[in-house]
């Protein structure tokens, strides 16, 4: 019992003195400004298909489709970088998600539009989640 204690003590004391080996470089930005390393973040999420109203998939002029991502939690100081991509259900022949594009985006928000067109009925029939991810700073 002793010796069951005394492996565990070991292993705690390892485990709290190896330093974490995580680096994020980050090259360039949409401004232009790189920051502090120690700042630098990388954030994602999903833009789920049944969001209504403000974050809800809406048309747009040309025949496509758009949706708002809300990127206010990730407490970005400058709009990152940002790519996204659309996974759904597959109902076989064309009948999947299209591609998307970013639109804009600020530090809080990203607009996703699809490159080709598609209604909102489309975009919820598929299930068109919108995966993100971001990469910025937040100091």
């Amino acid at each position: 019992s002793s010796g069951i204690n005394a492996e565990y003590g070991c292993l705690l004391t390892v485990m709290l003195t190896v330093p974490a080996s995580s680096e994020l470089k980050i090259l360039s930005t949409p401004d232009g400004k790189t920051r502090s390393p120690s700042c630098a973040l990388t954030c994602s999420g999903v833009g789920k298909y049944s969001e209504t109203g403000y974050y809800g998939w809406k048309a747009w002029s040309a025949g496509g489709a758009f949706k708002r991502i809300n990127m206010s939690g990730c407490e970005f100081v400058a709009a990152p970088t940002v790519t996204v991509t659309l996974g759904g259900y597959y109902l076989g022949g064309n009948l999947k998600c299209p591609s998307v594009s970013v639109n804009s985006h600020s530090k809080t928000m990203v607009h996703v539009m699809t490159v080709e067109q598609a209604t909102v009925w489309q975009m919820k029939d598929r299930q068109c989640d919108v995966y993100w991810i971001a990469t910025g700073y937040n100091c």
